[in-house]
Formats: C-alpha cells, structure tokens, sequence
C-alpha cells in the first residue's frame, strides 16, 4: 500500500484527525490530558474571504475548509494588519502593528528582541516548526521555529529554500512562477499569451512536484511524526492561491469560466471606475 499522502487529502486528514470516531480511546479527564497540547496553523496567501465556500461563495468549492469552519469558530469582521506579505507575516507571529515592529517591506527583518509565539512555545518545551512559505528575510530567519522546511517565491529565498533545491534534484523548473514574479528578469519578455490571461496558465510542472503538493506532504509526514504527549507546533503556509493563476493538470479544468460568477466585492469595484 502507498502511504503518501497528497495534497487532495491533506486537509481531509486533518479534519478527520479531530473526529472521535478515528481517536484512540483515551481518558478525558483532567490529568490524562497533554500539559502542552499539539497546535497546527494553516495559512494560504492572497486566499479572498468571498472565495470560500463557508464564506457564502457558491462556485468555488471548498470542502474541507468549510468544514473546519462549521466546526471551529468563523470570523466575520477580521482583516488583514497591512496590504504586503511580510509585514502581515511578522504582525501574525509577533502580535504587534506594522509600525511598532518596523518590518515595513517583503525585503525586511524581524529584530531579534521582539518576542514572537513560536518563540514563547519553544520556551514552554515544544518542538516549533515551520512548512512552506515564511517569507522572511533572510530565509532562515530565527523568529523561534525549532525547525525550517520552506517553499518560497520570490526574492532570495527561491534560490536557497529546500523546494527549489528539491525542483533542482529534478530537473525542474517552476517556469510560470518565474515568468510571474521576477520582473525584470522574465515577466517583460513574456509571450502575449501570458498578458493576454493574467498568466492564468497551467502549470508547467506535473502535479506530484508542484508547490501544494510538496507543502502538504512535508506537513503531512510531520503531522504522522506526532503523538498523544503534545508539545508539538507546525505552521504549514501554502504559496497559492497567489498569483500566478497556474494550477496543474488536470485541475485547471475544474472550472468553466462561463459559468462562474462574478465576485460581489469586485463587481462594486468595476461599477465604482
């Protein structure tokens, strides 16, 4: 039997790894439970309220988020602390405003004495790691994961994070990332295709190496590395839905666009220019 998990299952498997049916029957009582229970984030980057399901988006199907919606808690009235990837990331670990830990552009830092909760965790004794996309700077920054396994997308990270050393040992390349992200270096000289879509392309890499994938079955190893005694964080950030809008074969043929509604939040936006 393979015992790999893809990213379709990823986060089945975490919802199904809270439903009681699948537990090991264990004692509930106060002193059975861990002292330092297990935490899991799940991140994804640029992913619209208004394109979930549990959200009220009757397109886009999203099974599994919605169900972790329906038995979690949903915020209604919560936003973003600043409109650039990495001073939102540090706001997120540390807490704090924008203009209070300073890390203002994708190209800053994080000072070392600002405290952080993966810092306050492996403190308290646990084991912090990181999966996917951080976009810190530089790469490896020490913001207090025990462990760092990347996948980034830009900037300096994209030539020393462990997925493109992975592409690398495969004789890839993720081309429309590419073609995507670095300006100068590739987007000016893209074919008319690429304008033409919003470089809304499929992929050019096979499903199995592309970054969902890759991000999904490293936090899925480590989610089956865990056990019952707890102390164990992982923060898992997925690259997508961020541009570009390059989805693998054969899930670029999920949806026809014809048939997709317009966005209610966009459609305000088009009639107000």
């Amino acid at each position: 039997m393979n015992n790999s998990l893809n990213r379709r299952d990823f986060l089945k498997t975490i919802v199904l790894a809270a439903t009681p049916q699948i537990m090991p029957k264990m004692s509930f009582a106060a002193e059975a439970r861990p002292r330092h229970p297990n935490i899991l984030i799940i991140h994804a980057d640029q992913h619209r309220i208004d394109c979930i399901g549990a959200y009220g988006n009757a397109d886009v199907k999203t099974p599994h988020i919605d169900r972790l919606a329906a038995d979690g808690v949903r915020y209604n009235n919560s936003f973003c602390p600043f409109p650039v990837c990495t001073p939102s990331r540090y706001s997120l670990l540390c807490g704090q405003y924008v203009h209070e830990h300073r890390g203002w552009t994708n190209h800053s830092t994080l000072a070392p004495d600002i405290e952080t909760f993966p810092k306050v965790l492996r403190t308290a004794g646990y084991h912090t790691k990181a999966v996917g996309k951080m976009h810190f700077t530089p790469t490896y920054l020490d913001v207090g994961f025990s462990e760092l396994v990347l996948a980034e997308q830009n900037g300096p990270g994209r030539w020393d994070d462990d997925y493109h050393r992975y592409l690398m040992r495969h004789g890839l390349v993720d081309r429309n990332d590419l073609e995507d992200q670095l300006v100068r270096e590739y987007r000016r000289y893209a074919p008319k295709e690429y304008w033409d879509t919003c470089g809304a392309l499929v992929s050019n890499l096979p499903e199995e190496h592309y970054s969902t994938t890759w991000i999904a079955e490293r936090a899925v190893e480590t989610l089956r590395s865990w056990t019952n005694k707890g102390g164990q964080l992982l923060m898992v950030g997925f690259i997508k839905p961020h541009h570009p809008f390059d989805p693998p074969s054969p899930w670029h043929r999920m949806y026809a666009p014809e048939k997709l509604s317009l966005l209610t939040r966009l459609d305000r936006e088009m009639l107000r220019t």
